[in-house]
């Protein structure tokens, strides 16, 4: 297939070189599609590759915290880039719901996905957000790569904030810190900090409607809450892979990401009687 043309403020080319149908991977709450920067070298040369980034992140739009409207945006993005199917969408954590919501616009409008993939995906709850201080401190152990463990050089950090903390009040302290990289200073943190609030306060106010028959794949990490992963209710058609020992965030390291990739490439690879 040919290189496809895009924005990159869209559609971020991170292996466009190949001859197989490309991948589609859609960005998690952080809204960067560097995430899978290292599945796209372990699929090699011949898989081309995308990331949706989302708006805000690296680019001077607003945050979107609809996340219906984030999936409408991004079908229509996918059809621009890609006019024909088939389709093979791949999704982490909150970009497994979109990519779920994704495959089903498509259906709907006739189109063929060949595969989906969500990769330890979340389903979403209607519930208040927490605090704001518990909302920050989230953000920051997700820029550091932490599952559900919060170190206690972070836990201190925060303990004199109140729960209404404010951003700018925070992210000097966090970067006075350096408990991230030097390069994560207050005005970046609070730039990210934005659409990662906004696709939060959108998770926990998305109700899904409706299933997705096509084929489906749900790849989880061992150490994350598998009881919050249930998707076998909304995929009538789903298959379900573990990578042993990993976390949520780990699972793109090391063996893990190994075992990850391999899965990912025999799905992509195999002939899909069900397609």
């Amino acid at each position: 297939m040919a290189e496809v043309a895009l924005d990159l403020d869209r559609l971020v080319p991170l292996q466009p070189k190949g001859t197989r149908t490309p991948l589609y991977c859609v960005h998690a709450v952080s809204g960067s599609a560097y995430s899978y920067a290292g599945l796209a070298r372990q699929l090699g040369d011949d898989q081309p590759l995308y990331g949706f980034e989302a708006p805000g992140f690296d680019n001077d739009r607003t945050p979107v915290s609809d996340l219906p409207a984030l999936a409408d945006e991004y079908t229509a993005i996918l059809r621009e880039a890609q006019p024909e199917g088939p389709y093979q969408l791949l999704g982490w954590s909150l970009g497994g719901l979109l990519a779920f919501e994704m495959a089903k616009r498509l259906t709907g409008a006739g189109a063929r996905v060949a595969h989906l993939i969500l990769v330890d995906a979340g389903l979403p709850e209607v519930m208040p957000l927490p605090p704001e201080r518990d909302i920050l401190l989230r953000f920051v152990r997700d820029m550091m790569g932490l599952s559900d463990s919060t170190p206690p050089e972070l836990t201190g950090l925060f303990a004199p904030w109140p729960p209404d903390a404010r951003p700018e009040a925070v992210f000097p302290a966090v970067e006075k810190s350096a408990i991230l990289p030097e390069e994560f200073d207050a005005d970046l943190l609070d730039q990210q900090y934005r659409v990662f609030r906004a696709h939060l306060e959108g998770f926990y106010s998305t109700r899904l409607q409706g299933p997705y028959d096509g084929p489906a794949v749900h790849v989880l990490a061992e150490f994350s809450a598998q009881e919050d992963m249930r998707w076998g209710r909304l995929l009538t058609d789903l298959r379900e892979f573990g990578v042993t020992g990993a976390t949520h965030h780990s699972i793109w390291t090391g063996d893990h990401l190994d075992t990850l990739a391999q899965i990912v490439r025999t799905e992509l690879g195999a002939p899909s009687s069900r397609a």
